[in-house]
């Protein structure tokens, strides 16, 4: 959020995201602050729930501590998931079902093991929440593929009846399909040695990641070209800076580009769309606009050609 701004402003903000958050969350929130505080705020936030703030309002105090939130979690290191090239031969959502950019909808078509990655991540709350607009046989399905401790804890969540808005259901929902979108269609091995290099090198440091890598592609370059794929992801774009985006944009063809942000994250869409002439912007905003389905073998293979094209970028400057 901006920092040149009123207190005054700042209480406002807090309570329009206090009041999107639902009457459980801002509880728990509220029970950790100052309690010199805490009163006033109560006060101010019952006034609320009889004249909310309008929808705009809310959309922009939503995305303004989105921004914040994304500027703290990419000055943390990260943990990434593996992401293969392999395709699953057995039981799962099929590949060919359209998505409709539609986060909520989608929820319901995504690969069950894509999802289920994906959720694994998430605080048993959030996922708590989204699962109210799942279906029952979908709630079972994404269950039945999450870690028992994992699954009790989520199940606890959702015998308390956890509430939110609409907004921010969709905003989960979105990010949770992002992040789907780039992991396996198949359940991980156990043990997965990939899996294990892949996660230390995305927490190590570029020189040193490429040391690792010349070393493992001398000893084994299969497994070092099967890191080497996994070790960028599609929403790497939201830690690149505007010199590193337009490398990866100019490897990058117009077609794979629009069908590569179909139903992504707007902070990406925004981000690339800032780094296009006029004239490019405003082609690839009729693509996107004319482009109504796409099927998640589609997405995959648009979103892991744009992957390559990070790497490619980045490897340059390692």
């Amino acid at each position: 959020m901006d920092l040149d701004v009123t207190k005054a402003q700042r209480e406002d903000r807090v309570l329009t995201l206090l009041h999107m958050l639902g009457a459980d969350a801002a509880d728990e929130v509220l029970e950790r602050l100052d309690p010199t505080v805490t009163s006033l705020l109560r006060q101010r936030l019952a006034a609320l729930s009889t004249t909310p703030p309008p929808v705009r309002k809310q959309r922009q105090v939503l995305d303004e501590f989105e921004r914040f939130f994304q500027f703290a979690v990419s000055n943390k290191r990260t943990e990434l998931r593996l992401h293969t090239e392999e395709e699953a031969e057995q039981a799962q959502a099929p590949e060919g079902v359209p998505l409709t950019g539609d986060p909520l909808v989608d929820l319901e078509k995504m690969n069950i093991y894509q999802l289920a990655g994906a959720l694994e991540a998430e605080q048993p709350r959030t996922v708590a929440l989204l699962l109210k607009v799942a279906s029952p046989r979908r709630i079972a399905q994404i269950l039945e593929h999450l870690p028992p401790e994992k699954r009790e804890q989520i199940v606890r969540e959702m015998s308390s009846d956890p509430r939110a808005p609409e907004i921010i259901l969709r905003r989960i929902a979105m990010t949770t399909i992002e992040r789907a979108s780039s992991l396996p269609t198949e359940p991980r091995p156990k043990d997965d040695p990939v899996f294990r290099m892949v996660e230390i090198l995305r927490a190590t440091d570029k020189p040193n990641r490429r040391q690792i890598l010349k070393a493992l592609e001398e000893r084994d370059p299969e497994q070092a070209t099967q890191i080497n794929q996994a070790l960028y992801q599609f929403d790497d774009l939201l830690k690149m800076d505007d010199a590193q985006i337009q490398k990866v944009l100019a490897r990058v063809d117009s077609t794979t580009l629009s069908t590569a942000l179909f139903g992504a994250d707007s902070r990406i869409v925004d981000k690339i769309m800032n780094n296009l002439s006029k004239r490019a912007r405003a082609s690839l905003q009729e693509e996107l606009s004319f482009r109504k389905n796409v099927t998640g073998a589609q997405l995959k293979a648009t979103r892991q050609l744009v992957t390559s094209a990070i790497a490619e970028s980045e490897q340059e400057t390692e």
